[in-house]
């Protein structure tokens, strides 16, 4: 068993949700950003939720190799979640006025919330410099992997 396959139960003991913004899909599976590649290799062990429209964000920047390798490793984790459903409203609104984006980025800060996610993980600039919540916390993957993770990250 893999180094990290042992610390990935223990993280799922601990029942931390995480969301994963974007980015890091499209930087993990294109390979041009070696702790998104990581935390993505990491997806079986991990309970995620992402919503729909990350998804088709994702499938919209990559080439089709790429877009059959992310539903490749979609389907090979298990504890990964995709959520159909809209994000409430007044959530939407509450990180409006937190000074997100509307159209995606107080979204996604909504979703993390409403799902209950304990991280968001992202290494958009808004998020990690302009959003303050004490609902998650944002981190970049590298700061979870350090965390979490640590056999598995080499910065």
């Amino acid at each position: 068993m893999p180094a990290y396959a042992s610390s990935g139960v223990k993280f799922l003991r601990q029942n931390i949700r995480i969301c994963i913004d974007s980015n890091q899909f499209i930087f993990g599976i294109s390979g041009t950003d070696a702790a998104s590649e990581r935390l993505l290799l990491l997806l079986p062990r991990l309970e995620v939720v992402i919503p729909h429209i990350v998804v088709t964000e994702v499938t919209r920047n990559l080439s089709a190799p790429e877009v059959k390798a992310l539903h490749t490793l979609l389907q090979r984790a298990s504890n990964v979640t995709i959520i159909y459903e809209s994000t409430p409203r007044s959530l939407v609104n509450k990180y409006i006025e937190l000074g997100l984006r509307e159209k995606g980025d107080a979204f996604i800060g909504a979703f993390a919330e409403w799902q209950q996610a304990t991280y968001l993980i992202s290494d958009n600039r808004h998020f990690l410099v302009e959003l303050r919540t004490k609902a998650f916390e944002v981190v970049t993957p590298e700061v979870f992997l350090q965390r979490y993770f640590p056999s598995v990250y080499s910065g």
